[in-house]
């Protein structure tokens, strides 16, 4: 290698090797945060921005004097349930719900958000960032999901003769004295109902017992933390 070569190389490494020490440019304004981690069900990880949304929409009904946290509790469990049905479904080909069922389902949560607060729909929509194919598609997943559980498992339901004048006797009688019902029709009468009744907790009782199972056998980790302002948008989007 020459001499001018030479020095020419040595003036490039050294350029080069001095760039490399130069010190980042200083970051400028405060940082911000584009979302957090709300829990993590096994490798699926749920963002604050997702239950912000469907806090925002009023996605569950609201319970009578709910605080906002634990309305975001229930929205946070649910989302975690989702995600354990969710492993067990894709072992399957899943099911599609009716598109009529859907559509009727978004249009009843619009009519009670609503009712609720006396603005239009579309315009919480818009403030947290989301739309109505969005909702749309919580509600199908929802529905699938339930669909699942429930066909999965009815098959172990067993509702028997005994079973039937049990709850007629104790709870099909409680409930309805409730409703301020205090004579009951003879139970040859009502016996198709007590028995749908029945099907129906025992049903339940089964998918929330196949649920806890999941969670069991799953690493579940969920973080309570202050709520993210679902109109500043998040990098959930």
């Amino acid at each position: 290698m020459g001499i001018l070569a030479a020095a020419l190389f040595l003036a490039l490494v050294s350029g080069g090797a001095a760039a490399a020490e130069d010190p980042p440019p200083p970051t400028t304004g405060p940082a911000v945060t584009l979302d957090r981690i709300a829990a993590v069900v096994g490798t699926e990880v749920v963002l604050e921005g997702e239950i912000s949304r469907l806090a925002a929409v009023g996605f569950l009904p609201r319970r009578e004097a709910e605080a906002e946290l634990a309305y975001r509790d229930r929205l946070l469990d649910m989302r975690v349930v989702e995600l354990l049905r969710e492993k067990e479904l894709r072992l399957l080909t899943g099911l599609e719900p009716d598109p009529a069922e859907v559509n009727a389902k978004l249009d009843e949560l619009a009519a009670r958000y609503e009712a609720g607060s006396g603005e239009p729909f579309d315009r919480v929509l818009e403030r947290a960032r989301t739309s109505r194919d969005e909702v749309r598609g919580w509600i199908r997943r929802g529905i699938a999901l339930e669909s699942y559980a429930r066909e999965r498992l009815l098959p172990t339901v067993k509702v028997t003769d005994e079973g039937m004048r049990a709850f007629y006797d104790g709870p099909f009688r409680t409930e309805a004295a409730a409703r301020g019902v205090e004579t009951l029709p003879p139970f040859a009468e009502v016996q198709d109902q007590v028995r749908e009744l029945l099907r129906e907790r025992l049903l339940n009782e089964e998918v929330g017992k196949w649920t806890e199972g999941l969670r069991a056998k799953t690493r579940v980790l969920v973080y309570r933390r202050p709520p993210i302002d679902s109109s500043a948008g998040s990098a959930s989007r």
